[in-house]
């Protein structure tokens, strides 16, 4: 845990706690008896070999605290506490007065002047640069990348090679590995690549266990003993001197090579930038201002070989030790297991696991896992003078008084008659929330002054590595291994965690056989011999939406239709969250549009929409920066608007004025038609949205190639469709010719763009082809037209279902919107205030998502699914109401769903690039329509969904339209 502060407690084990002599009617005594001259220590030694469960004995039955007496003249009585009371008076309260104590720096006397080592002034400035450098933007990132990275190139592909191996592996090896490799890149800008195949040694962080080691016995024998062992050098001390030297040569190494860096970059120019850079924090340690932290000393070599260490060591064992506990509690409590990856499914995004802190299950997981296994165990302090603790015990100056977490988290008197149990429940508030434990019960992070500047960071390291583990494997621990703690510095597993790991597959846990069903469904959708449920499909073809959602909701969300035998039209249809995940985002490469997929949608050529792999990644690359290009988002809006003020808004009024009833879903079409294709080609507004309402032979190609690829009849639409693109295209070639030399500005259409495309930078061979461009023509304006008409549709028929909503959207627009007169009016930005109206646009495309149903291909078998649209089990018990409500969270803000709950923009590495511009002009009409209009819907038609490629209404939608005073 890159927790300086979770080492500071550096360990003692010596503490170990044994039962006062007086309770001589318990076991314990005959153990710890106060012997003569050898004090309780032959008793301590009896039960070295369960230290911690004995410990745990003894404090339960001596009031949370208890006297260790050593043998005399060595220096080793301690006073053992896990007393709350107790360790917020030595931690907070009474913070000035127990320091780490003089006894404690011989014993850690490796560490040098480490900000864990030291106290004082000098202790406050390491601790000030120290919070400073950890919580920087900067190194925050460069943490979240190192993880990442190291998660990606190391642990994932060792996981899927032991897995395809089927080989036994210790876990715990493997996370201190992977927590060495990362700590050491944050610390020194290295990466020593311990975590690969070949698992090979590495001198420094074999040193660093032998440091372990070393302080441990340290704790385990008399002073004069170990003082006379390294005298001589002999024995544990031999190992802990050459430890010691084996830093202080790597580190000499790395500072030499690091000092050549920065003086190569330049300090100058390298302060210049430092809100940017990803400063690992022995750059950081060299470039501090000593005018700021003057007792600290970048220039000394021993300064930055004790930081060095220091940091390694907190941010290697600590994390390693949380990590294989947690993992091997989740294989004795597979129900937390289920639980926490439920959790995952419901919160973390698709593009990466930017919503950790919505985990609150797992985060009280790990809580619960350190409260039983605390990463380091024990905690050591010294009283500056005299002191009488609230527990009633007297503590001389200079004495030592010992805190076991370990026995802390397993106390009844501190935490219930449950206290052995693993519960993360208990971490859970009635709310939901994170419920809150004061740190002198839970101290991981330690308390007081000195807590961890470093807990939120490792949390979410922790956090990362869980989530990647369990969204992809399947940890099974190996029976008859014998878990238990080894007593040391760092509370590790004393014979490694032996696992074997597994592959999650998709299959495991969706495949629901039709035959299941106790329904009604059951009936229409029988397997008969030959024709399979084809029978029953086409009984419900009429209401097949409706009847979708009744038979995913009956079947736990995933239902295997059979299509007749040899027809190729058996499918797996699904809605659950878990399964969407998985083919969209964490295994999309397996999950490809097939080749089936690019028969039926032959028209649309291999534009982005039908394209694979290598080609699909380089045509999304290029389009990204197009959408994204300011000059394209600028001609977006200004020409949404141009064609709102001269169009559309225009039209409403000869309406209003005549009394008329219009189709508004022709009316959004056209509108989207014609703002779409200004976009695209560049071309002049083709007017479609006029009093005349002409036909247009090119949207009306589109409008048959849409029913074309559920009819498979569009042969006459795609011949139009070629030849309006050809003029399109050869005007636009034309035109960039003239215009060679001399630049129009930054404002172009997607053809320019594509026209003028780098094809080496992008890889593509095609980018001047007219049959490249065409495709590109056709898969942009049927997106940009038809989805977004669709939505508005649906948008307008429910706000008349509910005037409640329209009454508050028309609030908040009277609230936060300054008049489009002023010279001020930044429509997008004007837009981003109105967070009712983004939640009911949001509610919408939920109930009718405008591409009601995407499909992707295994080689074996073909899957389709449509979105949860009104799953209980996915939205709750009000899945089918219309609610925008439940996208607004208690402070006002715009609550996020992840994708695989909500797939109107689709999901994963295909999310939909044109996302927020989609909004922004829906928005837009939203907002002229309501400010000057009201819309009443006709009354006797029927209102219902089209069986489409897109979501329209099969009737149109009447309406009548009047101005608003």
């Amino acid at each position: 845990m890159a927790s300086l502060s979770l080492l500071e407690a550096s360990v003692a084990l010596l503490c170990f706690l044994i039962c006062h002599h007086l309770l001589s009617k318990k076991p314990h005594d005959r153990f710890l008896k106060n012997w003569p001259v050898l004090g309780m220590l032959p008793g301590f030694l009896i039960v070295l070999h369960r230290i911690y469960d004995f410990s745990v004995e003894v404090l339960e039955q001596t009031n949370l605290t208890f006297p260790f007496k050593g043998p005399w003249f060595t220096g080793m009585d301690i006073l053992v506490t896990v007393d709350p009371a107790n360790i917020h008076y030595i931690l907070s309260s009474n913070f000035s007065n127990y320091t780490k104590g003089a006894d404690f720096k011989e014993v850690f006397d490796v560490f040098g002047e480490m900000i864990f080592n030291s106290d004082g002034d000098l202790w406050r400035n390491q601790r000030r640069a120290a919070q400073y450098m950890l919580n920087h933007q900067g190194f925050q990132k460069l943490s979240m990348s190192a993880t990442r990275t190291k998660l990606d190139d190391g642990l994932v592909p060792l996981f899927d090679r032991f897995s395809k191996e089927e080989m036994v592996v210790d876990l715990q090896n493997l996370f201190q590995r992977f927590t060495f490799d990362t700590t050491f890149v944050l610390v020194t800008g290295f990466d020593p690549k311990t975590l690969s195949v070949e698992m090979p040694e590495d001198e420094y962080a074999e040193a660093l266990d032998v440091l372990g080691e070393g302080i441990f016995f340290r704790h385990v024998i008399p002073k004069f003993l170990w003082k006379l062992q390294k005298w001589i050098g002999f024995g544990q001390e031999k190992r802990t001197m050459e430890a010691d030297a084996t830093f202080d040569r790597v580190s000499a190494k790395y500072i030499l090579a690091k000092r050549h860096e920065v003086l190569s970059q330049g300090i100058h120019d390298q302060q210049q930038s430092n809100g940017e850079c990803h400063e690992d924090l022995l750059t950081s340690h060299m470039k501090l201002d000593t005018t700021k932290y003057e007792l600290l000393n970048p220039s000394d070599d021993k300064f930055l070989r004790d930081t060095i260490l220091a940091f390694n060591l907190a941010g290697r064992d600590t994390t390693a030790s949380a990590l294989s506990w947690f993992f091997w509690l989740l294989s004795e409590n597979p129900r937390v297991v289920t639980k926490i990856r439920q959790e995952i499914i419901t919160n973390i995004s698709l593009h990466g696991q930017d919503n950790l802190d919505k985990l609150v299950y797992l985060q009280a997981a790990l809580y619960e896992s350190m409260r039983l296994y605390p990463p380091v165990p024990f905690q050591r302090k010294s009283p500056i003078k005299p002191d009488l603790l609230p527990s009633g015990h007297k503590v001389e100056a200079n004495s030592t008084i010992m805190i076991f977490l370990y026995a802390l988290g397993r106390m009844r008197a501190v935490w219930g008659e449950d206290a052995m149990e693993f519960k993360p429940e208990r971490w859970v508030s009635q709310s939901g929330c994170l419920r809150h434990e004061p740190s002198f019960k839970f101290l991981s992070f330690n308390a007081g002054p000195r807590t961890c500047p470093g807990k939120q960071l490792a949390l979410t390291l922790i956090k990362t590595v869980a989530v990647e583990i369990l969204q992809n494997y399947d940890i099974k621990v190996i029976k008859g291994q014998k878990i238990e703690p080894d007593p040391g510095l760092i509370l590790y597993m004393k014979h490694g965690l032996s696992v074997t790991i597994t592959k999650r597959s998709l299959f495991c846990f969706i495949f629901l056989h039709c035959l299941l069903f106790k329904k009604h469904h059951n009936r229409l959708l029988r397997n008969w011999p030959v024709l399979g449920m084809l029978p029953g499909l086409l009984v419900e073809l009429h209401r097949i939406y409706d009847f979708t959602v009744e038979l995913l909701e009956s079947t736990d969300l995933t239902f295997l239709f059979k299509g007749p035998w040899f027809s190729g039209m058996d499918m797996l249809l699904t809605v659950d969250p878990a399964n969407i995940h998985y083919m969209l985002s964490s295994n999309f490469y397996n999950y490809t549009k097939g080749a089936e997929f690019k028969e039926v949608f032959d028209a649309f050529g291999d534009s982005i929409l039908t394209t694979e792999s290598e080609a699909w990644k380089n045509l999304r690359k290029a389009s990204q920066v197009m959408i994204n290009h300011h000059g394209f988002q600028k001609l977006s809006v200004s020409t949404t608007m141009s064609k709102l003020k001269e169009g559309l808004v225009p039209l409403l009024n000869r309406f209003a004025e005549e009394g008329a009833t219009v189709d508004l879903q022709d009316v959004f079409g056209r509108f989207m038609f014609d703002t779409t294709l200004v976009i695209v080609t560049g071309c002049d507004d083709p007017r479609s949205l006029s009093f005349e309402m002409p036909e247009d032979e090119s949207a009306k190609a589109l409008h048959d190639i849409g029913e074309g690829i559920l009819e498979e009849d569009m042969i006459d639409a795609n011949a139009t469709f070629d030849r309006v693109c050809e003029k399109h295209i050869s005007a636009k070639r034309e035109e960039i010719a003239r215009s060679e030399g001399h630049p129009t500005g930054e404002s172009e259409d997607l053809l320019t763009s594509h026209m003028k495309l780098d094809a080496a930078k992008y890889k593509l061979s095609s980018s001047i082809d007219d049959k490249f461009l065409r495709d590109t023509i056709l898969t942009f304006i049927l997106a940009g037209r038809d989805t977004i008409a669709s939505v508005l549709t649906w948008f307008f028929w429910l706000l008349s279902e509910n005037p409640n909503v329209l009454s508050k959207i028309r609030r908040e627009m009277d609230t936060n919107l300054q008049p489009s007169s002023s010279s001020e009016y930044d429509p997008t930005e004007q837009f981003n205030k109105l967070v009712y109206l983004h939640a009911t646009l949001c509610e919408t495309m939920r109930l009718y998502p405008p591409v009601p149903i995407e499909r992707v291909c295994l080689p074996f078998d073909q899957m389709c699914f449509q979105v949860g649209i009104k799953m209980k089990a996915v939205w709750g018990e009000d899945a089918s109401e219309f609610k925008p409500e439940r996208w607004i969270s208690e402070t006002g803000v715009l609550r996020h769903e992840p994708s695989f709950k909500f797939l109107a923009f689709n999901a994963g590495p295909r999310t939909c690039l044109g996302k927020k511009m989609a909004m922004v002009l829906m928005k837009a009409v939203v907002v002229e329509i309501l400010q000057n209009f009201d819309v009443k819907v006709a009354e006797s038609q029927k209102i219902e969904p089209g069986p489409h490629l897109i979501l329209s209404m099969k009737h149109g939608f009447r309406v009548s339209i009047n101005k608003r005073p």
